[in-house]
């Protein structure tokens, strides 16, 4: 079995001897997505709203994008898949879609009066809910946690 020596070694935390799929990293990363996907959508149904749309009222109310492609981009979705949550966001009164007046194929988005009346309460569901499934974690280990996930995304 491999074991670290010096951290920047080429240690592979997994062989054919040691490799179990129920104890791998990705089926453990793919669990807690799914078990935090389905339960961030029971808590938004209130607001008749799903995981995937929450993503897009975050990046939007943060200004992380501010167009469609930008918003497909950053949640790591098709532009076709954007377009439709898109047009359930603009049917409820959330989000406003305008073409650029400097270039007409870009599709600005923004929330509406409605979604940024509604962030607050949207946001805090996100937030309890994030905090229920990190019960039983200290500072120190939330911090560590969101380290080694950034770790993992750099390794891309």
């Amino acid at each position: 079995m491999n074991t670290p020596t010096d951290p920047l070694s080429s240690y592979q935390p997994y062989d054919r001897d040691n490799y179990s799929p129920q104890e791998s990293i990705g089926y453990l990363l793919k669990r807690v997505g799914a078990v935090l996907t389905l339960s961030m959508d029971r808590h938004l149904s209130r607001f008749d709203l799903t995981h995937a749309q929450l993503g897009i009222f975050i990046k939007l109310l943060h200004g992380e994008a501010n167009t469609a492609a930008d918003l497909a981009r950053e949640l790591l979705t098709d532009t076709g898949a954007m377009t439709r949550m898109l047009d359930r966001l603009e049917e409820k009164g959330l989000v406003q879609r305008t073409r650029s007046c400097a270039d007409r194929r870009v599709v600005q988005v923004e929330l509406t009066a409605k979604g940024r009346q509604m962030a607050d309460d949207i946001i805090g569901v996100a937030i309890d809910n994030l905090n229920h499934h990190l019960r039983g974690f200290n500072a120190d280990e939330v911090a560590q946690f969101k380290g080694f996930l950034r770790r993992m995304i750099a390794n891309t």
